[in-house]
């Protein structure tokens, strides 16, 4: 049973730095006439995703070191 301690430890640690990265550090959001436009979400990890309120246009994701 003691045989797979380190990988159970190892595996723990990758899990609670995924949480750390998926947490949220900011949310931005601009305002055009009354309506939203875009609302950029930046993570822990340096990804930064803008979503727009125009359907033509696509989401956009950005790796940023940090």
């Amino acid at each position: 049973m003691t045989q797979h301690t380190d990988k159970v430890e190892k595996r723990k640690q990758e899990l609670e730095q995924e949480k750390i990265d998926k947490t949220v550090k900011f949310i931005e959001v601009r305002f055009n006439e009354g309506k939203w436009t875009q609302v950029k979400t930046g993570y822990m990890n340096g990804k930064e995703v803008t979503e727009y309120n125009d359907k033509r246009k696509k989401e956009k994701i950005e790796h940023n070191e940090i």
